[in-house]
């Protein structure tokens, strides 16, 4: 069919609160974006670029990328952060390999002063724009190709986490296949984690608590300690399993003032606050895990939480203004206003997959051991509820299976795992995630993978949480987070 028939196909597709913003077909081997951003090596393909204003409050941009070359394969993408703009950076990858995918701003692009008292964006940001995004993009297919998609995969780290477990528990027959990384979906409760870090690692006068060196020293002395304790592999500089109980946690800082005497007493008790997590006041109830020993140095650690502002700290000027500042934070009433207002939207804790279950959904969702922005435990701990709601291991496995990579920061730094594949012969883990939905081979194990330069410096099998060949004996650090109230779900 002519170009300019396939175009007018798409501007004549009818959504409900959509605007077509632009339909192009592109077919120069590059893209120049408004941002002045090139992306290059791209095959001919039609960039839909969308409006939605689902409520009075909303403004949500969407992009559906539809490949001339069509592979029959839908994938959604996550975002990251607050979003607020179309991350295009993920988009080419699959572009190239003849996926038609979309992406969305999450409705955040008015910055975060936008969503203060409006909880129209909140909706958007915690679940509407992502399932929207969804919508839209099996309505571009259908009148482009004229078929919908074989089968629709979803694929987030961090935020995009967040959407990916938010689209298994409130839409479960949006996607075949959702991979879920170092996932957000505890939203609120995390970001009282990142306060709770920031107002420990300030003084009084407004100084950080540490410096660069001493971070830096303080993560490498956490990997001599676990590997004397057992854990991990001879040379590592990382931890695989931090455990994160008020014992380890005393006996880690006790070696460290003998590792680094000129540590302050001021500084071990901040420490001991990082790594216990933040507790309620009146209740004595934890609220999220504590940062993992031996990712500190790590992004969204030490170092950023000790700057000016805490870290991701928009959910708190949604919820009380924009003069709103950290020091005014109850950790008892304020806590529970915030929960009030938002935990209904922006988290995703439900471990009710039964629905996505009976889709024929597949679920893989993965952690980093040395991620300090969301940090394993939490994760670990909405596995295992989903373990307890949903009949135990053996009938989990068959359509959700949690993994946890020795090493992995919050992205691809760290001191360890950088890349995930599926297998010894280096295919994603988008691939282990297909084969697993279309042919129902399960995937029994991870490759984490270390590269530096081109050059590969370690790989290792990574087995799930609760098979038999997961070696770590504690179900799960006691550190864990257990704030899941009625207003989640």
């Amino acid at each position: 069919m002519p170009v300019n028939a396939i175009i007018k196909r798409l501007q004549n597709t009818l959504l409900p609160d959509t605007v077509i913003l632009s339909v192009d077909y592109e077919n120069k081997n590059r893209l120049q974006l408004e941002n002045g951003d090139m992306i290059e090596n791209l095959p001919p393909f039609y960039r839909v670029r969308l409006q939605m204003t689902p409520g009075p409050g909303s403004l949500i941009h969407t992009e559906v990328w539809l490949p001339e070359n069509w592979n029959g394969i839908f994938i959604g993408t996550g975002n990251g952060g607050m979003a607020g703009s179309i991350a295009f950076w993920l988009l080419p990858t699959y572009l190239r390999q003849n996926y038609a995918v979309a992406n969305t701003d999450m409705g955040t692009s008015r910055g975060r002063e936008s969503g203060i008292q409006n909880p129209d964006v909140w909706k958007d940001f915690g679940w509407r724009a992502t399932h929207l995004m969804t919508v839209a993009a099996k309505a571009l297919i259908a009148a482009c190709y004229q078929k919908p998609p074989r089968f629709s995969y979803f694929t987030g780290g961090s935020t995009g986490g967040q959407q990916a477990l938010s689209l298994a528990q409130r839409f479960p027959e949006d996607y075949d296949g959702i991979i879920a990384g170092v996932p957000a979906n505890n939203r609120t409760n995390l970001h009282t984690y990142f306060l709770w870090n920031h107002l420990h690692l300030r003084r009084a006068n407004g100084e950080p608590m540490f410096q660069t060196e001493e971070i830096e020293a303080i993560t490498a002395f956490a990997a001599v300690f676990f590997q004397n304790r057992g854990d991990g592999e001879p040379g590592d500089r990382f931890v695989s399993f931090p455990q994160g109980d008020e014992a380890v946690i005393d006996a880690f800082l006790k070696q460290l003032a003998k590792e680094m005497p000129a540590l302050h007493p001021e500084q071990l008790s901040a420490l001991h606050a990082v790594y216990s997590g933040p507790v309620n006041p009146k209740t004595g109830e934890r609220i999220y895990n504590g940062m993992p020993i031996g990712s500190e140095a790590f992004g969204c650690g030490i170092n950023d939480c000790q700057q000016a502002e805490s870290p991701h700290y928009y959910p708190f000027i949604w919820a009380f203004g924009k003069d709103y500042t950290a020091a005014s934070f109850d950790f008892a009433d304020d806590l529970d206003h915030l929960n009030h207002l938002l935990a209904k939207d922006l988290n995703a804790n439900d471990p009710d997959l039964s629905a996505f279950t009976r889709h024929g959904g597949k679920l893989l969702i993965y952690s980093g051991s040395a991620d300090p922005c969301v940090s394993f435990p939490d994760a670990m701990r909405y596995y295992q509820r989903v373990l307890q709601r949903c009949g135990g291991y053996e009938t989990v496995k068959d359509f959700c299976r949690y993994f946890l990579f020795p090493g992995k920061d919050h992205g691809n730094g760290g001191y360890g795992t950088n890349a995930i594949f599926a297998n010894d012969n280096r295919a994603s883990d988008l691939d282990a995630l297909r084969r697993w939905r279309e042919t129902d081979a399960a995937p029994d194990f991870l490759l984490a993978v270390r590269q530096t330069d081109g050059k590969t410096e370690f790989t290792r099998r990574v087995y799930p949480y609760g098979s038999p060949q997961f070696d770590v004996s504690l179900p799960c650090p006691p550190a864990c987070c257990d704030r899941y109230t009625a207003q989640d779900f």
